[in-house]
Order: structure tokens, then C-alpha cells, then sequence
């Protein structure tokens, strides 16, 4: 069984309330924040094919600094439907971040530059 979800399906779209195990939710999140933040101050638009890659590394490192998540990143590391789901839930920071930044351009821009 699925550390994440009830019926272990991959089929549908990963979201936080998908992670029911207090420890993985709050892994998620964590990681979720930490793509943010990289997508913002380090790389606005990592290629998709670096995504496991990435985001896997960013959890690693961001759990050096939350004691007690470390276990829980061994648990989600052995189960890979878990893992391939709380991978896709974080990638989406990129395009959340990039969305925003957008909206918010389209918002500014005309505004500020007389484009009416």
C-alpha cells in the first residue's frame, strides 16, 4: 500500500490533501517551498526532464534542517509510488511561481509604462 493515498493510484493528480500521513505532508510542503524558492532566486525555468533530479535533492537538503524528517524521507525513498507523487505535487511550484509572477507583470506593466 501507498504511504500517500488509500488505493496507491497514480492516475490522479497529485495534491497535498492526497498526503493523509501528518510527517509526509509536512516533507511535501517543505519541498514544495524550497522549489519555490529556487525557481525564484536560482532558476526560473528548470527543464522538465531535470524534474526527479531537482526536486529530490532539494528535499534531501532542506530535511538536514528539520530534525525528525530525515526518517520520513528513507520511508518515502522505498516506496516509489509515494515518491513519484509527492516529485510531481512539488514540481508544480514552477509553474505556480511562473503563473504568478505573469499575473502579476500583466497587472504592473501597462500601468507603469502608459500601455492602456
Amino acid at each position: 500500500p501507498s504511504l500517500c493515498c488509500p488505493h496507491g493510484s497514480k492516475l490522479s493528480k497529485a495534491n497535498l490533501a492526497s498526503f493523509k500521513i501528518p510527517n509526509i505532508h509536512c516533507l511535501t510542503k517543505l519541498g514544495h517551498h524550497c522549489l519555490c524558492q529556487h525557481v525564484t532566486t536560482v532558476e526560473a525555468f528548470p527543464f522538465p526532464v531535470e524534474k526527479d533530479e531537482l526536486c529530490w535533492k532539494l528535499v534531501q537538503e532542506s530535511t538536514v534542517k528539520e530534525p525528525g524528517l530525515e526518517q520520513v524521507l528513507a520511508e518515502v525513498e522505498k516506496e516509489q509510488n509515494t515518491k513519484e507523487r509527492l516529485l510531481d505535487y512539488i514540481w508544480g511550484a514552477a509553474t505556480q511561481v511562473r503563473g504568478e509572477l505573469v499575473t502579476k507583470s500583466r497587472m504592473a506593466v501597462p500601468t507603469a509604462y502608459g500601455l492602456q
